[in-house]
């Protein structure tokens, strides 16, 4: 059995077809007429239908357990067989009920006319699948089930399906450090994006928040968490378990500290500077860096900017037997200031940090750098300078020169980002 390109031959509305990869689950009672490999990315036994078998005069009513992503125009049934033409066999169902689960309606005609129009005639057996619609001329498989006639016309459900498929769960930030009281955002990622379910978020073994049941991207905030180090963790619950496992994220550590200073770049947050005390400011305006330029061939063709972070005012007179300090920046998504649906990763910012003027001991170091496009890159506490234990008295400044590197295809606009500079003063460089 060889593996063909789909094509369509559509009785209702058209869709482009998704990749294929997935293992046959072949029926022995008749002639396969399924695709192989299977379209990649379905949920095998996830389409029901009612009644599940008959002579041919029926038609069928169906409920697909898994949720259209959100977007979905409308959703559909079709069926595929071996040569990869692909039917619509049933009504449409509006995306309005095809992003929750378990939607469905009927067929648009019974079991009979779908042997003929989809195959041969005689034993065989399809490929059913939903077709969640996003756009004209494009679509997104999701669940399905494999039918089976037989020579007299007479069809059943086929009973194989695909165990249920991994999932992972990926927590971001995974550190931070922040003053009591600050609001702390964690999102956690469960990939692959059709997955539906709730996530539980913890710190330690205590329950912290559960989502309502959703897909792609769950957001957890809180002003809550007490002094010290916490590890939160984030579990998905798979709405559909027969489609897709449970998973649990590696633990993210947010610290929170009491001798902790925040100010942003496009907000000046200063401390009045007194005798003893450690102050961090930021020299006030935006960096602009500009309008960015393509460069680089080929595939490697993308926007690039530079630029120069505003500088970081460090004032220590604390007395030397307190511990050095250290300041990190962290920076969030680069959003359309004009349509917030459009951004693009905060990790397409890197950065060169620099001691722009030391102290008089000259004992105050710059922090590492960090490439465009690192993994998480700048979306995670980065140092940007600091000094050792009982190093870094009085007055210094630290800067960093700034690179972006951001997808060509961003859709054109004025982009804003905003990196929040952190001080520590009761906690040493290391």
């Amino acid at each position: 059995m060889k593996t063909t390109s789909l094509k369509r031959q559509a009785l209702a509305a058209g869709v482009v077809l998704g990749a294929m990869g997935a293992t046959l689950l072949a029926p022995a009672a008749a002639q396969a007429q399924v695709p192989n490999p299977l379209p990649a990315g379905i949920h095998l036994g996830g389409l029901h239908l009612t009644p599940s078998s008959g002579n041919g005069s029926e038609t069928p009513s169906f409920k697909a357990d898994t949720a259209c992503a959100p977007g979905t125009n409308l959703a559909n049934v079709n069926t595929i067989d071996l040569a990869g033409t692909e039917q619509t066999i049933s009504n449409n169902v509006p995306g309005a009920v095809a992003v929750s689960p378990n939607f469905g309606s009927t067929f648009n005609t019974d079991m009979s006319t779908v042997q003929v129009l989809a195959g041969n005639g005689g034993a065989e057996s399809f490929l059913f699948v939903v077709d969640c619609r996003t756009g004209a001329g494009t679509g997104t498989f999701t669940d399905a089930v494999i039918v089976d006639y037989a020579a007299d016309g007479s069809w059943q459900v086929h009973q194989d399906v695909q165990p249920a498929a991994d999932t992972t769960t990926t927590l971001t930030p995974a550190s931070q450090t922040v003053a009591p009281g600050t609001n702390v955002t964690l999102t956690a990622t469960v990939a692959p994006a059709a997955a539906a379910g709730t996530v539980e978020f913890k710190d330690g073994g205590t329950s912290l928040f559960t989502t309502p049941s959703g897909s792609g991207a769950f957001t957890f905030s809180t002003t809550a968490l007490g002094n010290g180090p916490h590890n939160i963790t984030a579990t998905f619950h798979s709405a559909n378990t027969a489609a897709y496992k449970d998973s649990t994220s590696s633990a993210a550590t947010v610290t929170v500290a009491s001798d902790t200073q925040s100010a942003t770049e496009n907000i000046q947050v200063g401390v009045p500077p007194e005798q003893g005390v450690f102050t961090l400011t930021v020299d006030p305006g935006i960096v602009d860096m500009g309008t960015a330029h393509l460069t680089g061939t080929g595939d490697a063709r993308h926007f690039h900017a530079d630029g120069n972070l505003k500088n970081v005012n460090v004032s220590d007179g604390r007395d030397q037997t307190v511990p050095g300090w250290s300041v990190t920046g962290q920076v969030g998504n680069f959003t359309n200031i004009a349509d917030a649906s459009k951004s693009f990763s905060g990790n397409s910012l890197g950065w060169v940090p620099a001691v722009v003027t030391q102290n008089a001991a000259a004992n105050v170091t710059a922090g590492p750098a960090v490439n465009t496009n690192a993994a998480p890159g700048l979306t995670s506490a980065s140092s940007l300078g600091g000094a050792q234990a009982g190093k870094g008295l009085g007055d210094s400044k630290l800067g960093a020169g700034l690179s972006l590197d951001f997808p060509k295809g961003t859709t054109p606009g004025t982009y804003a980002a905003t990196i929040t500079i952190t001080g520590l003063g009761g906690t040493p460089l290391a």
